[in-house]
């Protein structure tokens, strides 16, 4: 997928997860904590999600707990 590209209506960019606006997701990533999964940035705060679901949402990326990011992981 480009840049720009929309899932679930989420806009894809390529930034950090720290840096995400509201309405923007990243790319799945292929490396590090969020590894398999893409992060997106709500009015309410940051998630995890694949194309098959997306967890809750919580006020920073870091705040997203490892068991969260490997159940969501695990469905994409």
């Amino acid at each position: 997928m480009t840049d720009g590209a929309e899932v679930h209506g989420f806009k894809l960019v390529e930034k950090v997860p720290e840096e995400l606006g509201v309405g923007e997701g990243t790319h799945p990533h292929q490396g590090g904590r969020f590894r398999g999964v893409s992060v997106g940035r709500s009015d309410r705060g940051f998630f995890a999600f694949t194309h098959r679901a997306r967890s809750k949402t919580w006020n920073t990326p870091k705040e997203i707990p490892d068991d969260v990011v490997t159940f969501i992981r695990s469905t994409g």
